[in-house]
């Protein structure tokens, strides 16, 4: 006698379970041809036919690149090797994705060509590590956080692809079809030089006039005309750049000056655990958003060795947040509401944007101007200005980041941007609102002294930007991994699901 097919309905139910899970699954956009490649760290297994319950070929090892034969969505056969078979496209990435991280650019870029790094710099070619070297050393104070800032850079480049991809999609972050790869880097740019010379004006004019000699005084060999002319052209073309807009690179070491100022003021939190955790959320944040762009030297994150709450935004990149905030926070999804919030900042350069409303700034780049002219018959005349113009900038943002905040407005907008990243990325997008509320019932502002607008106006403002969009329902079920990674950072008991 037949036993009753009484195992269907479990399987069934387990390809339901195993289909896409987010409501506006979007196709990844592959063609035959393409090459993907496959990021979960336990393997992928491809199957016969195009279905969850077909035989498995071969199961394929993480970092498999597989060649697309044909596409039938959301399943693709590929190839890899002498095994063929069907598997889902999303279950597969563009190979960039799994990519590593590039090391801090401080420690990776060029002085230019033709003359040695040493040359360039000497000459103020640009705000660059020569810049920073001598920062730091004007800042003895700062020389243990600056470590600190370079070990958290290099703890980004040390993370494994597969371990932020795998954070996502135990986490059921992302709509399926993002490839999941980071933000890509802009490369280093010195200021474009005219193709005329106006005519001689200020500093600038004084210094086209001393060209001649300052070339004689470097030297008439290639080294010394190279010099020379980087000297007598960027000092005239950075002054006049530096007015407008900060570059993707002076952004970045801007940033990493504020961090710098940040660890310093706090220290960074001793629990390892707890900042990579931190880093995985941002990490998650800043694969699956379209709205993030690229930078200099990318995203960096990090845990303040405090027990107030505060966050701070280094421009170019770099977010802190103190161990206070961690603790504050009732969910992943608020934590990731933090970091977007301060992302925000970045996105927006709010800290340049205060900067330059400011009346210490045009001062600051009158002091510049006027050294130009002084610096054409010595390059160490220009890189000491350089040094001086880049501390005073860097302290000005650094204390907006740190203490002062970014005023009621700029921080309305930060809490828009932040809260439209979450829900990019598919975190429950209320999650910065219900922060605020609970967190801070008071509006208070600790370590920004009251410049935030109060709790309740914020809620306020952000519930007419979460009406605007798609209600976050998921099933309870797929929201408790979060919780649970949540509640093992934090030391906390994780709730049951429902």
């Amino acid at each position: 006698m037949r036993q009753p097919l009484t195992a269907l309905p479990m399987l069934l139910a387990l390809a339901l379970l195993l289909a896409p899970t987010t409501a506006d699954s979007a196709p990844v956009d592959v063609k035959p041809g393409h090459t993907r490649a496959i990021f979960s760290k336990r393997g992928t297994p491809i199957r016969q036919t195009p279905s969850t319950l077909a035989a498995p070929v071969a199961t394929l090892r993480y970092r498999t690149q597989v060649k697309v034969l044909e596409v039938k969505l959301p399943w693709i056969r590929v190839q890899s090797g002498a095994s063929v078979g069907w598997l889902r496209a999303w279950e597969t990435v563009e190979p960039s994705a799994l990519s590593g991280n590039a090391k801090p650019p401080h420690l990776t870029t060029s002085g230019g060509s033709g003359a040695s790094s040493r040359e360039v710099s000497a000459a103020g070619r640009q705000l660059d590590e020569g810049t920073e070297r001598g920062y730091r050393a004007s800042r003895r104070d700062l020389a243990n956080a600056y470590r600190s800032v370079d070990a958290m850079e290099a703890a980004t480049a040390a993370m494994d692809p597969g371990d932020a991809l795998e954070f996502i999609n135990v986490g059921n972050l992302g709509r399926r079809g993002r490839n999941y790869a980071r933000p890509g880097r802009v490369r280093a740019q010195a200021p474009k030089r005219r193709t005329t010379r106006r005519a001689p004006r200020g500093a600038g004019g004084l210094l086209g006039k001393l060209g001649g000699e300052a070339a004689r005084r470097l030297g008439a060999g290639k080294t010394g005309s190279r010099i020379a002319e980087s000297l007598i052209s960027s000092a005239t073309d950075y002054v006049d750049q530096v007015k407008t807009k900060f570059t993707p690179q002076q952004e970045y070491f801007l940033g990493r000056a504020v961090a710098a100022q940040a660890i310093a003021k706090y220290g960074v939190d001793p629990d390892a655990s707890r900042r990579r955790y931190v880093r995985l959320v941002g990490e998650a944040v800043v694969r699956l958003s379209d709205r993030l762009p690229a930078n200099f030297g990318g995203y960096h994150f990090e845990v303040l060795d405090s027990d107030s709450v505060n966050g701070v935004s280094g421009p170019g990149g770099f977010v802190l947040i103190t161990r206070g905030v961690v603790n504050a926070c009732a969910s992943e999804a608020e934590l990731a509401g933090v970091l977007t919030h301060e992302l925000a900042h970045i996105r927006l350069q709010h800290g340049e944007k205060l900067l330059r409303q400011g009346k210490q700034f045009p001062s600051f780049v009158k002091g510049l101007a006027g050294v130009a002219g002084a610096a054409a018959g010595s390059g160490s005349g220009w890189t000491q200005g350089l040094v001086r113009f880049f501390g005073q900038v860097a302290a000005q943002v650094g204390t907006t980041a740190i203490d002062k905040g970014y005023g009621r407005q700029l921080e309305f907008a930060a809490d828009r941007e932040g809260t439209y990243l979450l829900f990019d990325v598919f975190y429950n997008h209320n999650a910065l609102a219900s922060f605020v509320a609970r967190a801070l019932p008071a509006g208070r502002a600790q370590g920004h002294h009251g410049t935030h607008p109060p709790a309740a106006a914020r809620v306020a403002a952000l519930q007419t930007v979460i009406s605007g969009l798609r209600s976050f329902n998921p099933p309870p079920k797929l929201l408790a991994p979060q919780q649970t990674r949540f509640a093992q950072a934090t030391g906390r008991a994780a709730p049951v699901p429902r």
